[in-house]
């Protein structure tokens, strides 16, 4: 397949951006802007890999122009109706593939995959896969998206998607190098509801979190608005609310659990705050309240609100609910639909 000249021009602008954005969200929401205009993608995803196995992460995934709620059902369950999974196409380091190199068309629009989740969910059904991999190990996998209307990619896309994707892998290898992300394969716990609020699924996650405990326990922040925090005998989670997808209503509640005490510690360090400080932080990104604290550190509520007015001071929030977005570099809202 020939690349023009005008093709080569806008390559480079992409992989220009691709290195100049110092921050991963930020650089793949600009490169799949460019593509956007440059070959029609849709929507798109990234999900990170562990390095040796090439297996998904459950956390610090990228959602381009689609619901992050149709992400998550993905990662909880779909995966494993994908064919690119299935037919472990994705263990293939730097590949670029359409899902219909793998599968004849006419069989997969009549598949699970596509009827239950890429058409109602994603609202799409061509997908453009990028396996990406960097000094020997994988660094996680991108999925640029059409609706069925606008037709499959040509050959002339994955062209220019392969040589990007070089650079892509590089460059977000050493984001998450440099601002220390911390990935997880321990699921979320997934709750999705109807229209008149009750539960009708919850993943194995999430029934561990709840214990036996009723949902009602669960706070429920609403979609777009900033995190709620749930606290249960198997740890802290911090509570989010999506939307399933563009056309269905009810609601899909995500509890992420929340890191240990000990990889706290160092990232509160950054804002120069004191050791009692530091303990008061750690247990209100924890959930504690103010009670809860004082009474864990032997002294009154009144000191612990003093601390916690000098936090804010020095973090530069007004409430404690964004002490974790602040710290842990967690978006308090949903990526917009």
């Amino acid at each position: 397949m020939t690349i023009s000249a005008k093709d080569y021009r806008n390559i480079l602008e992409i992989i220009d951006t691709i290195y100049s954005v110092p921050d991963r969200s930020a650089m793949f929401r600009a490169v799949c802007e460019k593509l956007q205009k440059f070959i029609g993608i849709y929507s798109a995803i990234f999900v990170p890999t562990e390095p040796k196995t090439g297996e998904y992460y459950f956390n610090g995934y990228e959602v381009f122009n689609n619901s992050e709620g149709a992400m998550v059902l993905y990662l909880d369950h779909y995966v494993t109706l994908d064919p690119f999974i299935t037919c472990e196409w994705y263990k293939n380091a730097n590949r670029v593939a359409r899902n219909t190199d793998l599968v004849l068309e006419r069989s997969l629009i009549r598949s699970e995959f596509a009827c239950d989740f890429l058409l109602p969910l994603a609202s799409v059904f061509y997908v453009l896969a990028v396996s990406l991999a960097s000094q020997g190990d994988m660094v996680g996998t991108a999925g640029f998206h059409r609706q069925k209307q606008e037709g499959d990619f040509s050959d002339r896309d994955k062209e220019i998607i392969n040589i990007l994707l070089p650079h892509m892998a590089r460059a977000i290898r050493s984001l998450d190098l440099i601002h220390g992300s911390e990935l997880t394969k321990e699921p979320n716990g997934v709750i999705t509801t109807g229209e008149d609020g009750r539960p009708i699924y919850m993943n194995e996650a999430a029934k561990l979190a709840l214990k036996g405990m009723p949902l009602e326990r669960i706070p429920e922040p609403g979609i777009g608005s900033a995190p709620a925090f749930f606290k249960s005998r198997s740890g802290t989670y911090r509570v989010r609310t999506v939307p399933l997808g563009r056309d269905r209503r009810g609601r899909l509640i995500l509890l992420e659990r929340y890191p240990a005490e000990h990889r706290l510690h160092p990232k509160l360090d950054d804002f120069k705050l004191s050791r009692r400080e530091r303990e008061i932080g750690v247990l209100v990104i924890q959930g504690h309240s103010n009670r809860e604290i004082a009474e864990q550190l032997f002294i009154s509520e009144q000191t612990v609100k003093d601390h916690l007015h000098v936090i804010f001071e020095k973090t530069g929030i007004r409430r404690r609910g964004e002490l974790a977005a602040k710290v842990l570099g967690l978006r308090s809202g949903i990526i917009p639909l």
